[in-house]
């Protein structure tokens, strides 16, 4: 187990060898509402904090995680099994995302005038504010990125946040919360619920907390779209992928290999991003299963320095790897990697040829597992790559780089990468988020911060009138010299 539920507290276990690591008390009903209640304490101080406060107390919150990266790295590796290199990749992209949006602050909460068209007496424009108290839920595959993202969004946008992490890894984010207090001295601002989805509920549901980001499964994030719903409430949802791989005939094939193999196989395939479903060309399909099967035969997963793969971080993950591959019996061939029989690993993982309706092709998987399926046609790739229902990202491989654009421009997905893989994500600027399945709305960039705010708009006059010419009793002769203008300009 990585976690274990009990009344009062959560059990935090290393995935990789069952350690038991610590025990968090549960949030009761009591602490929570006192959580609300200091959160509408703090709301207009925070909500009406100028944007340079801010960004300062952001800097200086950057600068202490920087200062403790070693102890962040050890307990994101303790509580998911990750390996070193990729929890220090965690704090890296959590930084830069940070850096970028104290640059935003400085921009995105100008005043922006807008055009008054024909109403020449009249001056509008429009203006950021915050939403008020911002509730987010973040998952257990990325503790640190995703959990931290979203927040430091929020928080730029003058939100006050109640952030609940996933009770698989709570440990990265208690760190998180004790780093906050102790650089910025602003405890209120930032305040954490801990416990699984009753916990949660209560989150969306408060009536006082006026928008939800969930990052995690597409099963939950339909039932917190259903509850925010009730109340109009705005939700972010950054759902599941099951993000596609077109190879074309051109395409660079020891580069696509190499992206294949860490896109599918990087934090052991638990990333929404991961690449899951390659389609390769019919004419070089032979080549790339013989050089991505050479590639995976030598790698493994397991707790020695010299694996390369981590281990699955939650035990119904690993069952429902296990179970897709188990009943993949229609696949010309399945090609495995090495693998440690302790804690919760699973060998990287090709399927060749894998049943197209199968769960293989059509659910999530969230493992060290790619599949392989060959196209004659560019619209047949387009296709494949469209089949599931998930939208969140997807890449192409081409030489010809019009070709790589017109394809990837036709793939439904918030985000394609082209002759690479999930590097976007670390583009702190690029707006990231899905369509169908994968969820709604947008973080990262100024979208991210936006995400978080009420675009308001303004109007005044230029020029103080008696009245308008719109207003009642206006005369006939009037409304003729109106009748004129209307043909002569818009005519």
């Amino acid at each position: 187990m990585s976690c274990n539920l009990k009344e009062n507290v959560i059990e935090v276990f290393n995935p990789t060898n069952g350690q038991h690591l610590k025990e968090i008390p549960i949030t009761t009903d009591s602490q929570f509402k006192e959580i609300i209640e200091k959160s509408i304490e703090s709301k207009n101080y925070w909500n009406n904090s100028i944007p340079g406060f801010r960004k300062n107390l952001i800097k200086k919150f950057r600068k202490a995680i920087i200062q403790n990266m070693d102890l962040f790295i050890e307990t994101i590796c303790s509580e998911t099994g990750k390996k070193k290199f990729e929890g220090m990749l965690e704090v890296y992209t959590s930084v830069e995302h940070m850096k970028h949006s104290e640059k935003l602050l400085s921009k995105v909460f100008k005043k922006k005038n807008r055009s008054v068209g024909t109403l020449l007496t009249k001056k509008a424009w429009t203006e950021l504010q915050p939403l008020g108290i911002a509730g987010i839920i973040s998952p257990w595959n990325y503790p640190l990125i995703l959990t931290l993202t979203p927040v430091i969004e929020a928080l730029s946008a003058g939100n006050v946040v109640i952030l609940k992490p996933s009770e698989q890894t709570p440990l990265t984010t208690e760190l998180l919360k004790s780093i906050w207090d102790e650089s910025t001295e602003q405890p209120d601002i930032l305040q954490i619920i801990y416990g699984g989805g009753k916990i949660g509920s209560k989150l969306v549901n408060a009536p006082e907390v006026d928008i939800i980001c969930f990052t995690g499964s597409t099963k939950i994030g339909k039932m917190i779209a259903i509850d925010c719903a009730k109340n109009l409430k705005p939700v972010i949802l950054e759902l599941g992928g099951k993000d596609p791989m077109i190879i074309c005939e051109d395409a660079n094939i020891d580069r696509a290999v190499n992206g294949a193999v860490w896109g599918g196989m990087s934090n052991a395939g638990q990333t929404c991003i991961s690449v899951e479903r390659i389609f390769v060309h019919e004419n070089i399909k032979g080549e790339f299963v013989k050089k991505i099967s050479e590639k995976i035969k030598k790698l493994s997963a397991g707790n020695s320095k010299n694996s390369e793969v981590g281990s699955i971080s939650v035990e119904a993950g690993l069952e429902k790897i296990k179970s897709q591959i188990k009943n993949e019996k229609k696949a010309s061939e399945i090609i495995q990697g090495g693998n440690d029989k302790n804690g919760f690993y699973f060998p990287p993982t090709v399927v060749i040829d894998p049943e197209f309706n199968g769960e293989l092709m059509q659910d999530e998987t969230f493992g060290p597992v790619v599949s392989i399926t060959s196209f004659k046609t560019e619209e047949e790739a387009i296709n494949l790559a469209n089949s599931t229902g998930y939208g969140l990202s997807a890449s192409v491989f081409s030489a010809n780089k019009s070709k790589g654009k017109k394809i990837a421009s036709q793939i439904r997905a918030g985000s394609v990468a082209i002759n690479d893989v999930m590097t976007h994500y670390g583009i702190a600027d690029l707006p990231f988020g899905g369509v169908g399945l994968s969820g709604i709305g947008r973080v990262h960039g100024e979208e991210g911060i936006k995400a978080f705010c009420l675009q308001k708009s303004y109007m005044t006059n230029r020029i103080n009138l008696g009245d308008e010419m719109w207003w009642y009793s206006k005369s006939e002769k009037f409304e003729g010299i109106i009748r004129k203008f209307l043909k002569m300009y818009f005519g």
